[in-house]
């Protein structure tokens, strides 16, 4: 439910609903038991056993970079990491490696963040144990209290901060410096990003740090937040035992908020950059701000402006699929910024040669609204939606995620509102709801959108072909758009359905159970192949995959890229008697969402929602199977926003190493490298429509059904919508001559240049891996990036502080043989790149020298025999095991025994299985660096590779 109040809304609320208590406070979820300590620490705690055994933890402090001094810009962040290098507990190198040894990952387990206004310290334990839960306590009251800021590890990490500041460093970023200044003119907000400023980085002194740490990690700013599987009893004492004996000597300080300035008077703003292909125009208005949401009437003003924004967000979507927009994606809303403000805007983004129609555009829909409102039909629509998102609510929340469940905590505690459980939700919004009126949801959007105090703004890019419009212009050509007469909004006509006719059923010829996994296997007639599993786990869940065989291996140099246009029908879907809006219209309200997209070698649709509404979403994969049509407008929005794309991407390193990677290990074989402006500008819609027919008239399709549905009612379904479609093989044996790929032998040494302002570069080093039929071999490389992902992080991030982010990761080949990776990448300066890579293969090279140290493959055992304890209940990881368990001819037989496979791998195995692999022969390095740092006598080095060898057997 989207929280939104205006004060406007409240007061129209109390006029239009006088049996509205104006008092009423909104309840609280009474499962969530909270506490406050005699120093002002206070605890929030739930107990829930999903997953079972588990508990997330977090600690939340108040205060973010807002609270920083002009001396202390970037120390709140920078405090976020000394946490982990030194507390009074936990000397400086201790703390990882202890949660390593129970099976705990630094970044997935063990992280934290800092934004404006708070800081967040997060745990996700493995087990419940009083043990485990009393040793992370300690931990988070040792963030909170007794960090150490050991100068020696405050210079050593300046390098890791100034490595994330120059890792997040691209066009948008340098298009939000520029921006946000002059934006938030007079505002903290403005000059508190929390990264902070690299000359405080660098030379901030541990006094700064201490003094921040002092004044605003105080006990009345702390709260500790956990859910998990255990008896409150038997966890809050540990909460008193860690927070409640520290006191703080320090006078407290007032916090600091974002100080917004409301807008006054019209302005425009024009901000360019190189390469920022993708033009945004913004309209924005500050308010005044308002009160957290905590009571009724407030709830009931979020309703209205939700519904409002929910409206005009269709009208722009309709609007782009009738072909009657020249911007790609345009919306509105209004809701609370930070505690200060109330921001209301409007943006609408797409080619920047169109800025001028766009702003006309999404000005016209904006003054529909405002003078006009919304129709009583738009009204039922968003009322339905937003209903049945509440009803289904109620059914899953008793196996909600325990991560889930503490981020909305946090999140509601960081607003300073409460949290209702699932059915109080639902009963303030079948109560609210048929109070609404429409003349509200309109009257709400006028006020808010009132013209007079806009300020508009146009992000674009910058180069000579280009006319960018000058600040008046800009202002101009809003203000003359504010004036154009527009017309009312006119309802059409919805009495549709998605099929014309009901199909025929088919038959099953055969069905096999494993018994071990309960997985049902069954064949229908026509030769669809189906795999079903129940799972309540997740209550009121199914998911559904539908994938056939086929697609972009398929392609060949002349039409290569056709597959992902034929794709389009699964994000704007359309057939021939029901146009995009007429479906999304039909479906709105249905708790089931119908997608999918197309890689490798199977173009997939993909079902998911409640099992109740699952007919609904197989109807409308029937319909797309036997009728679907690529609508002109999705094509030309997909050809003219994948030109901006690729021209924006073309600045990131990131982007230019991960190409260069591809295009030089598969010998620019079509099918896999990435697309050029050549290969997107061929396309045409009448050949993507047939490519598509041919695969979903041809191809084999394998359904894979899991979740709160038994196979007594899954398979009639899948019988009528599936079982119904032509006949076609059961298996796609035409598909393995295409598996195989001309790879370029190693050793692999490419340099690439990028044409970017970015000063940084990426560094990919690896090797050619496992393919996932080799299980053994991908069992033993998934433990060895686990211990590898470790020493990179001690060596390369913590020793030599030459990067924020790396580990290694381990991908084993599916779709075409012999091309699995074991990898690492990482972004750096560019002066630095040579020294990342030589400093990853050196690790790598001891590690097939030497392989893991017996505590090493212990910890990496603990990590993902955790990581399956909870991965292997949830319904998606059974999705991911059944969707092309055929395709890709995995065996049942190894999901049996996989945990026993890890268990009783030995160092020595590790190590022959690394060096099975790390050869030479399939090596590869690749540096992506701006062009103006690379060496003009150096000639890059893809120009001195071999010839490419002889496909692979």
């Amino acid at each position: 439910m989207n929280r939104r109040p205006s004060c406007f809304a409240v007061l129209l609320a109390l006029l239009i609903s006088p049996g509205l208590n104006a008092a009423e406070p909104l309840l609280r979820d009474e499962r969530n038991l909270t506490g406050k300590l005699a120093n002002g620490v206070s605890w929030i705690y739930r107990q829930n056993n999903n997953p079972p055994g588990k508990m997330a933890l977090t600690m939340h402090v108040r205060s973010g970079s807002l609270n920083e001094s002009d001396a202390q810009r970037g120390l709140a962040h920078f405090i976020e990491h000394m946490c982990f290098n030194g507390t009074e507990n936990f000397p400086p190198g201790k703390l990882v490696p202890y949660f390593e040894s129970i099976g705990m990952e630094f970044g997935a387990d063990l992280n934290a963040f800092t934004s404006f206004d708070q800081t967040a310290y997060e745990l996700f334990l493995p087990d419940t144990t009083a043990e485990q839960i009393d040793k992370a306590l300690m931990v988070l009251s040792d963030y909170a209290f007794r960090c150490t800021f050991d100068p020696k590890e405050i210079d050593d990490e300046r390098g890791v901060i100034l490595a994330e500041k120059r890792a997040r460093e691209n066009v948008g970023e340098r298009i939000r410096d520029k921006l946000w200044p002059e934006l938030y003119a007079g505002s903290r907000f403005a000059e508190r990003l929390p990264i902070g400023t690299e000359e405080i980085v660098s030379k901030a002194g541990r006094d700064a740090f201490v003094d921040y740490y002092r004044a605003w990690y105080r006990p009345e700013n702390i709260t500790v937040m956990m859910v998990g599987d255990a008896e409150a009893e038997r966890v809050t004492p540990l909460i008193e035992k860690w927070f409640g004996s520290y006191k703080s000597d320090d006078p407290a300080r007032p916090q600091q908020g974002a100080e917004f300035k409301p807008y006054e008077s019209e302005r425009a703003i024009v901000v360019s950059e190189p390469q920022m292909s993708i033009c945004t125009l913004t309209i924005y208005n500050i308010l005044p701000g308002r009160e957290p949401t905590t009571t009724v009437e407030q709830l009931r003003s979020d309703l209205i402006e939700g519904i409002a924004g929910w409206i005009l967000q269709r009208r722009c979507s309709d609007r782009v699929k009738k072909g009657q927009a020249d911007f790609q994606t345009a919306g509105a809303g209004v809701g609370r910024f930070f505690r200060d403000a109330t921001l209301a805007t409007a943006v609408a983004s797409g080619p920047p040669e169109k800025w001028e129609k766009m702003l006309d555009q999404l000005i016209e829909e904006l003054n529909r609204a405002r003078q006009f409102g919304f129709t009583p039909r738009e009204l039922e629509l968003a009322s339905k939606d937003i209903l049945a998102d509440a009803e289904r609510a109620v059914r899953t929340e008793s196996t909600r995620n325990s991560n889930g469940i503490l981020a909305e905590i946090r999140g509601s505690l960081n607003e300073m509102e409460p949290v209702l459980s699932a059915q109080q939700e639902l009963e303030l919004t079948q109560r609210l709801l048929p109070t609404i009126k429409v003349e509200e949801v309109g009257a709400v959007f006028a006020t808010a959108f009132a013209p007079g105090r806009y300020t508009y703004v146009s992000t674009t890019d910058q180069r000579d072909d280009l006319k960018n419009p000058s600040r008046d212009e800009l202002l101009a050509a809003a203000r003359a758009a504010m004036a154009r007469s527009v017309t009312p909004p006119v309802d059409e006509s919805h009495d549709k359905q998605l099929l014309a006719q009901e199909p025929t059923p088919g038959n099953t010829t055969d069905r096999m159970l494993d018994e071990e996994l309960q997985i049902t296997t069954a064949t229908m007639a026509n030769g669809v192949r189906v795999h079903h599993r129940f799972m309540d786990y997740k209550k009121d869940q199914v998911l559904v995959s539908i994938a056939l065989a086929g697609g972009q291996i398929e392609e060949t140099a002349d039409n290569a890229g056709i597959t992902e246009v034929a794709a389009l029908i699964l994000g704007q879907k359309a057939t021939s008697r029901l146009n995009s809006t007429d479906i999304t219209d039909l479906m709105t309200g249905k708790n089931i969402q119908v997608g999918g997209g197309a890689a490798g070698d199977a173009f997939t649709i993909r079902i998911s929602g409640s099992p109740r509404d699952l007919e609904d979403g197989l109807r409308l994969a029937h319909a797309l199977l036997t009728d679907g049509r690529i609508e002109s407008s999705a094509f030309d929005k997909w050809r003219e926003g994948a030109v901006q794309r690729l021209e924006l991407l073309a600045s990131f390193p990131e982007f230019i190493a991960q190409k260069t990677l591809i295009e030089t290990l598969t010998n620019n074989d079509p099918r896999m490298t990435l697309p050029d402006r050549e290969r997107i500008e061929r396309q045409k819609l009448d050949g993507a429509q047939a490519w598509f027919d041919r695969i979903r008239q041809k191809a084999p399709i394998e359904v894979a059904v899991v979740g709160e549905l038994a196979m007594e009612h899954a398979l009639p379904l899948v019988q009528k919508y599936l079982g119904s479609l032509p006949r076609r093989p059961k298996f796609a044996e035409t598909l393995d001559p295409l598996r195989v790929v001309k790879r370029r032998p190693g050793p692999i040494d490419v340099k690439a240049s990028v044409e970017t302002k970015s000063d940084k570069a990426m560094v990919i080093s690896g090797f050619i891996g496992a393919d996932a039929r080799q299980v053994d071999d991908d069992r033993a490389l998934q433990l060895a990036s686990n211990i590898l992902s470790s020493r990179l992080i001690k060596r390369v991030r913590e020793e030599l502080a030459l990067v924020y982010s790396l580990s290694a990761s381990n991908r084993a080949a599916t779709v075409y043989r012999d091309m699995g990776t074991f990898l690492t990448g990482a972004a750096c300066a560019p002066g630095k790149a040579a020294q990342v890579a030589e400093e990853i293969e050196k690790i790598y090279a001891a590690f097939a020298e030497s392989g893991p140290t017996d505590e090493e493959l212990a910890n990496a055992k603990k990590q993902i025999l955790n990581n399956l304890d909870t991965q292997t209940k949830e319904p998606g990881y059974w999705l991911g095991v059944l969707a092309t368990l055929d395709l890709h001819n995995r065996k049942l037989d190894d999901e049996k025994r996989d945990k026993a496979a890890f268990e009783s791998a030995t160092a020595e195995q590790l190590k022959r299985v690394f060096n099975k692999y790390y050869k030479p022969e399939r090596t590869f390095r690749v540096i992506a660096a701006p062009a103006a740092s690379e060496s003009p006598a150096s000639a890059p080095a893809a120009e001195r590779q071999p010839e490419p060898a002889a496909a692979p057997g």
